[in-house]
């Protein structure tokens, strides 16, 4: 077991967890894509992703490395001491195992859609506000915001998100350091944006913006 500062652990392993926790998402997507459509709401999504993740895990197939992460589904979190149901959960993580502190990677998941679920939930104090306020990921130098897009398309859903960050007043309440710009991860991740802010705590944090396609797949192929 390795033991030492978190910061120092972070540095150690970032780059290759954020390579593992986006390719395990891309994975589950791709093997969540034939039940994924517009009425599931977003437990249900991020169940079936988390239930995808785990079994990727255990499948022979999978790189000998990945034996070095668990799932975190609906992980209980108290940043403010709270107990019970009065906790926060985490959508899902993956955890790197066999260091000390365990390091989380987290991704906070919106569903999206016109009419119901707008952009402004995903950049509200229950999205993007979540990490921004500490409530989410402290100490973590970056996470995955997740866009569960269940009408349109991905090049809707990035414009709705340039838009958020273009408003007037973005600037103030997402705390924004670097504004939205393309990155490309994984080929298997296409229309992945990113951006840097500053949390309460004065700790930047990176943010990746992964668009996911959960319309029914006969929807989506005539779009």
């Amino acid at each position: 077991m390795i033991t030492a500062e978190p910061g120092a652990i972070w540095d150690a392993h970032l780059e290759a967890m954020r390579l593992h926790a986006h390719q395990l998402l891309a994975w589950a997507h791709a093997d969540t894509r034939s039940v994924l459509h517009e009425e599931l709401d977003e437990p249900s999504i991020t169940g079936l992703l988390g239930e995808a993740m785990r079994a990727r895990l255990d499948a022979p197939e999978t790189p000998h490395e990945y034996i070095l992460y668990e799932i975190g589904d609906q992980v209980p979190i108290s940043p403010a001491g709270q107990r019970g149901n009065a906790r926060l959960r985490l959508d899902l993580c993956v955890i790197r195992t066999g260091v000390k502190p365990r390091l989380r990677y987290i991704y906070e998941a919106k569903r999206l859609r016109t009419n119901s679920f707008p952009i402004g939930e995903y950049v509200g104090p229950a999205g993007i506000g979540d990490f921004l306020e500490c409530r989410y990921g402290q100490g973590c130098p970056e996470a995955v915001m997740v866009g569960l897009f269940q009408n349109r398309d991905a090049g809707y859903w990035q414009g709705e998100l340039h838009r958020s960050f273009g408003a007037a007043d973005a600037g103030w309440h997402l705390a924004v350091l670097e504004g939205l710009a393309p990155v490309k991860v994984l080929e298997s991740l296409p229309a992945e944006l990113k951006s840097v802010h500053r949390r309460a705590d004065a700790s930047a944090l990176l943010l990746f913006h992964v668009f996911l396609d959960c319309r029914a797949p006969d929807e989506s192929s005539t779009s």
